[in-house]
C-alpha cells in the first residue's frame, strides 16, 4: 500500500531524525574502536551507506568509477570471489529497496530486460549440462548482477543524471588511461608485456587486451560528447532541457568542451600504447560509427580521417603497420592442426586453436553446450596442437556461448546483441542534443564491443556491468526528437 502526499508529509521529518539519530549512535560507536584508521574507514563507509538511502542513484554513479578497478581488490568466497563493484551493487539494490518500500515509487519502463532475461535463463539452463556447477556459479552471478544494474539504472536514472553519469564513465577511463601511458613509459610490469624501449600498457587489469576492451569501450562516448560539446560550445541556441543553465554561459559550455576531449585524448593514447589489434580495430569501427551517425560534418571529418590514414600510411612507424598486418592472418588460417608453428604465427593459431575447439564442443553438444562456465573443465578433451592450455575462453563470443549453451546460447546472445545495437541506434536517430550524443555514443561502444568480441572475450573484469550502465543510460526512442513527457517531469521534479 502506497503512502498518501500527507502521510509522506508527516512522516518524512520523522524518518529523517531517526536518520539523524542512528547516526549520531552509530558514529560515537565508531570512534570508540580502535585503531583510528579503521574507525574512520567505518565511519565513511556509514557516511556513504546513509547518502545511499538518500539518493540510490549514487551507487551508480561510485559503481562507473570502481568498475576499471574490480579486479584488484578481490576476495575469494568459495568457487568465487567477491570485490568492491559486486559489494556496491548489492547496496544500492537494497537502498533502492528501501525507498521503494517506503514510498512505492512509479516503476519506470525497463525495455531492455526483454534482450537481457532471455540470455540468462538459457545460461541457467544449460547447467542441466554442466560437470561443475562450482564452476558455473561465477557466470551465473556475474548476468545476475547485469540484469540487477541495468534494472536499477532503468528506475534510478533520469535524464538530469545521463550526463553526469557519462561524465563519471568517462573520468574512471582517462585515469584508467593515465595508469597505462605509465606502464608504458617507464616499462612498469612484466618482461613478456616489453616492445623494445617501451611496455604494452596493461592498467589494472593485469594483461593489454581487457584494459584495451574496457577504454576501447569509453572512448566512443567520450568522441560523441565531445562533438556534442563542440557544438554546444559555440552555438547560439543552447536548447537541452537538462541544462538550461548553461544557456547564457558560453564560458561554462567551452569548459565543458575542454573537460571532456581532455578525457577523450587520455583514452584514445591509454588504448594506442596497449598494442591491442582487437581492440584498434574495434576504436576505428566505433569512431567512424560516431562521427557517421553524429552530423554531416561527422561525415566529412570521417572522410578526412580516412584520406589522412591512407596517405600517411608508409609514414607510419614499422611496428604499428606490421601490428595492422597481422590482422589479415585471421581470415587466411581456418585450421590450426598441421600448420608449422613459429614467433609470426603463433598468436594467430592459438585464436584459431581455440575457434576450432568451440565449434567442436558446440557439434558434440548442440542443444545444451557443455554448461555455463565449464570451458576450461571441458577444453582438455577438444585441445588442438600444442595449445593444451586453456585461455579461458574461446576468443571468441559468440563461439564461446554456442560452445557452453548450445544453440539456444548463441540464438539468445544474438538477440541481445543485435537487438541492444538497434535500440541504441534508434534512440540516436530519434533523439536529439546530448541524449543523442550518448545514444550515439553508446551505439559506437556496443560497434567496439562486436569487433573486439570476434577476436577476445569483454565479458569479463567487471566490463558487463559497464555495458549494463550505459543500456541504461539510453534515452527511449521518441518519434517527436524531443524527450517524453515523463522525462520532462523528471527534469522539473
Amino acid at each position: 500500500m502506497s503512502f498518501s502526499p500527507h502521510a509522506r508529509r508527516f512522516f518524512a521529518p520523522i524518518s529523517q531524525w531517526g536518520l539523524l539519530a542512528l547516526a549520531m549512535v552509530a558514529l560515537a560507536a565508531l570512534l570508540a574502536l580502535p585503531p583510528l584508521k579503521l574507525s574512520l574507514l567505518a565511519l565513511a563507509a556509514l557516511a556513504f551507506g546513509l547518502a545511499l538511502l538518500l539518493r540510490p542513484a549514487l551507487g551508480l554513479y561510485a559503481l562507473a568509477l570502481v568498475i576499471p578497478f574490480s579486479a584488484v581488490a578481490r576476495v575469494p568466497l568459495g568457487p568465487a570471489s567477491i570485490g568492491p563493484a559486486d559489494l556496491l551493487a548489492a547496496a544500492t539494490f537494497f537502498a533502492w529497496f528501501l525507498r521503494k518500500a517506503a514510498f512505492r515509487p512509479q516503476r519506470r519502463p525497463a525495455p531492455l530486460l526483454w534482450l537481457l532475461l532471455p540470455f540468462a535463463i538459457v545460461l541457467l539452463y544449460s547447467t542441466l549440462a554442466a560437470r561443475s556447477l562450482v564452476q558455473a556459479l561465477p557466470e551465473l552471478v556475474k548476468w545476475a548482477e547485469v540484469l540487477v544494474i541495468y534494472w536499477l539504472g532503468a528506475q534510478l536514472l533520469t535524464p538530469k543524471h545521463r550526463l553526469p553519469l557519462a561524465l563519471t564513465l568517462l573520468a574512471a577511463g582517462s585515469i584508467e588511461a593515465l595508469i597505462g601511458i605509465r606502464q608504458f613509459l617507464f616499462r612498469i610490469g612484466p618482461d613478456a608485456y616489453l616492445l623494445g624501449r617501451f611496455l604494452r600498457a596493461y592498467g589494472t587489469f593485469g594483461q593489454p587486451n581487457p584494459y584495451a576492451g574496457y577504454l576501447g569501450l569509453t572512448l566512443p562516448l567520450g568522441l560523441s560528447l565531445s562533438l556534442w560539446a563542440l557544438a554546444s560550445a559555440f552555438s547560439h541556441q543552447f536548447s537541452d532541457l537538462s541544462f538550461q543553465w548553461m544557456r547564457n554561459r558560453r564560458w561554462a559550455r567551452i569548459a565543458l568542451l575542454l573537460l571532456i576531449t581532455s578525457m577523450t585524448g587520455l583514452i584514445g593514447l591509454g588504448l594506442l600504447v596497449s598494442w591491442s589489434r582487437g581492440a584498434w580495430l574495434g576504436a576505428a569501427a566505433s569512431t567512424a560509427t560516431v562521427l557517421a551517425l553524429s552530423s554531416i560534418w561527422g561525415l566529412g571529418i570521417l572522410l578526412a580521417l580516412a584520406v589522412l590514414f591512407i596517405i600517411s600510411w608508409p609514414a607510419l612507424p614499422a611496428s604499428f603497420t606490421g601490428r595492422i598486418g597481422d590482422v589479415m592472418g585471421y581470415f587466411g588460417v581456418w585450421n590450426a592442426r598441421g600448420v608449422p608453428v613459429n614467433d609470426e604465427n603463433f598468436a594467430v593459431l592459438e585464436r584459431v586453436a581455440h575457434w576450432q575447439a568451440a565449434w567442436e564442443m558446440f557439434a558434440d553438444h548442440f542443444w545444451l553446450g557443455v554448461g555455463v562456465g565449464n570451458w576450461d573443465v571441458v577444453y582438455p578433451d577438444y585441445a588442438i596442437g600444442i595449445w593444451e592450455a586453456s585461455l579461458g575462453h574461446a576468443h571468441n563470443v559468440l563461439f564461446h556461448y554456442a560452445a557452453v549453451a548450445g544453440i539456444f546460447g548463441a540464438v539468445s546472445y544474438l538477440w541481445l546483441w543485435l537487438g541492444s545495437l538497434w535500440r541504441a541506434f534508434r534512440a540516436g536517430i530519434r533523439t536529439k542534443g546530448v541524449e543523442r550524443a550518448i545514444a550515439v555514443g553508446i551505439t559506437g561502444m556496443l560497434i567496439h564491443l562486436s569487433i573486439h568480441n570476434q577476436f577476445d572475450n569483454l565479458w569479463v573484469q567487471g566490463m558487463p556491468l559497464l555495458i549494463a550502465l550505459a543500456l541504461a543510460l539510453l534515452p527511449l526512442a521518441n518519434p517527436s526528437g524531443i524527450s517524453g513527457s515523463s522525462d520532462v517531469e523528471a527534469i522539473n521534479r
